[in-house]
């Protein structure tokens, strides 16, 4: 099949005038025509991997977690000069607010810079709060159950722990229970420590009240 060549009417794709073209031997056009194939070929290929470079997880369907580490976007800062600390003009200031005091203690200069030792006309200038939390102690309660003979049927009655007091915690010592193992993964030994003393950390201590028997 004999090739045909480019027709004069059109615009000439290559970087030679249509008489050169023509005077090109059949065998040289037609490897001339596969090459230009190729190269369009990889041209588009190069840019679907280009695109394929710049996609990430906002211009794509990609997981946040596939973005490389090295290449997340700048925060855009609408200031171009750097912010001065502290709040901005017109906000409302938070100062720490005085609580109802537990305990007042009053508190006169004893020196002066001068090395005089009395003064006149003292008054207070400052406030200075102190906040603290109590120092926590187990609130133990033993229920003593009693039995007794009954002279009616002739046996012993018992008395029975109530049912919120069945397990052997009160309700606030069961959510600090809860709270410390379940959030931070500590035992019962653990958390108990600084207020169970050590006679008491014995293995039949961590469960419910036991009862004795009489008789």
């Amino acid at each position: 099949m004999e090739l045909k060549s480019e027709p004069h009417n059109t615009v000439c794709p290559f970087p030679f005038t249509p008489q050169d073209w023509e005077q090109t031997p059949r065998a040289v056009q037609a490897y001339v025509h596969t090459l230009r194939d190729e190269v369009a070929q990889l041209r588009d290929r190069v840019e679907t991997l280009q695109a394929r470079l710049t996609q990430n997880s906002t211009t794509s369907s990609r997981p946040p977690s596939s973005d490389s580490p090295y290449k997340k976007p700048r925060r855009r800062t609408t200031a171009a000069m750097p912010r001065k600390a502290g709040g901005k003009l017109g906000h409302v200031g938070h100062r720490q607010v005085l609580l109802p005091p537990t305990t007042v203690r009053e508190l006169t200069p004893e020196r002066c810079a001068c090395g005089n030792t009395t003064f006149a006309l003292t008054t207070p200038y400052h406030t200075h709060q102190v906040i603290e939390l109590p120092p926590i102690a187990m609130d133990v309660t033993h229920w003593v159950l009693h039995q007794g003979w009954c002279v009616a049927c002739g046996r012993w009655a018992k008395a029975q722990v109530p049912v919120e007091h069945a397990t052997g915690y009160g309700p606030r010592c069961s959510a600090l229970m809860g709270e410390v193992a379940g959030t931070y993964g500590n035992g019962r030994r653990i958390w108990c420590k600084p207020f169970v003393p050590r006679c008491c950390r014995s293995r039949s201590a961590w469960g419910p009240s036991r009862r004795s028997s009489i008789g």
